[in-house]
């Protein structure tokens, strides 16, 4: 697993994609997430190996409201650059309470953290189904 910062851009974000095989790209659903995500994702389609589909790529919205018009709005700015919205994960105070606890989302009751977990299962199915060697996210 590989973390970077979202400004990443010429030969390092080329190095850190020769070290990956899955690109997983949070988004929020605001403006000023949007706008900064952008020149990122035409760098990104530029890269040959992604151009090749050598390497997966997908989005995740985060901290997102279905019910928001910032909702759609993010469905929209993807389509540019047509690029999956895998799932969107939503704004909850359970993130905050089991990192407090040194926890994660899944070591609480699955009776409690029900609708997350189904939030998360379609990027745990992508990257199953994308399976290579190792799984990388950016």
């Amino acid at each position: 697993m590989l973390d970077s910062p979202a400004g990443l851009h010429g030969k390092r974000l080329k190095h850190a994609l020769m070290c990956v095989d899955h690109v997983v790209i949070p988004v929020l659903p605001s403006a000023f997430d949007m706008w900064a995500s952008a020149t990122f994702f035409e760098k990104l389609v530029e890269v040959k190996a992604i151009r090749k589909e050598k390497i997966s790529v997908a989005v995740v919205g985060m901290r997102v409201n279905p019910r928001a018009q910032s909702a759609q709005q993010l469905t929209d700015f993807l389509k540019q650059f047509d690029l999956p919205l895998l799932t969107c994960i939503r704004e909850t105070q359970l993130y905050v309470q089991s990192i407090q606890r040194g926890l994660t989302l899944f070591d609480l009751p699955a009776s409690r953290t029900r609708q997350d977990r189904e939030q998360w299962q379609p990027l745990l199915d992508w990257l199953v189904s994308n399976k290579r060697q190792y799984h990388s996210v950016i």
